[in-house]
């Protein structure tokens, strides 16, 4: 590899194990179908009533936008949105803070298809 500036020519001599190194890793990440990302959860409740009643609000208010839900016992728990990193949800949950004062951010692996949407 080289790079040419207006003080003259750097050579960088990269070791072979390097090079072989950085293609297994990005021939790893390209070949995975998730990222750990962020999603905003609405609400956790060991109530399937309450579970449904958050589900259908939200999904009258954005019907629009995809959410989904888990049950692990004991609780249900509705998650929305589909977020790389942490910055580019806060818009969103703020607003979402009016109808649902619970809502906070959760790590979650987020399918990549998810992000391109």
């Amino acid at each position: 590899m080289s790079s040419t500036s207006g003080f003259g020519q750097i050579i960088i001599n990269e070791d072979n194990e390097v090079t072989r190194a950085l293609e297994y890793y990005k021939t790893l990440a390209n070949s995975t179908d998730h990222v750990n990302g962020w999603r905003i959860q609405l609400i956790n409740t060991d109530n399937r009533r309450q579970m449904e009643a958050a589900r259908s609000r939200f999904s009258s208010q954005y019907p629009y936008l995809k959410m989904t839900w888990e049950h692990v016992q004991p609780y249900y728990r509705v998650k929305v949105g589909a977020y790389k990193d942490k910055m580019e949800l806060e818009a969103f949950l703020r607003e979402l803070k009016t109808d649902f004062p619970r809502a906070i951010p959760v790590r979650d692996k987020i399918y990549k298809s998810e992000l391109a949407l």
